[in-house]
């Protein structure tokens, strides 16, 4: 199984068991960044999900840098399907899935 795989049965499983939708979970972030970011941010400005998850995906790819382990490499994976799932509406897929083939994840 690739990293892209990981990520996306991670997403589909664990971590949306663990933390809930991920959409919902991003917007709740962005909230927060935004209110916290208030006095740097343009009147209106926010910060939106999709934001969220491309700056997690710039700090999993700055431990990737400091330090490899696979975790970051997932993790960044992870952060850019996300990003995809919130622009396309469609949440990913693992290559076993696309292939027809039933996995625990996919039942």
């Amino acid at each position: 199984m690739n990293n892209a795989d990981r990520a996306a049965k991670l997403i589909l499983g664990n971590r949306q068991d663990d933390y809930g939708n991920p959409r919902h979970s991003l917007e709740g972030i962005a909230m927060m960044w935004t209110g916290l970011l208030n006095e740097k941010l343009k009147p209106g400005e926010t910060v939106r999900a999709s934001d969220v998850a491309l700056l997690m995906t710039a700090l999993k790819l700055r431990r990737e840098m400091a330090s490899h382990k696979i975790d970051n490499l997932v993790d960044a994976h992870g952060y850019i399907l996300l990003n995809e799932w919130l622009w396309s509406g469609i949440p990913p897929i693992t290559e076993a899935q696309s292939a027809g083939v039933t996995t625990p994840a996919t039942t």
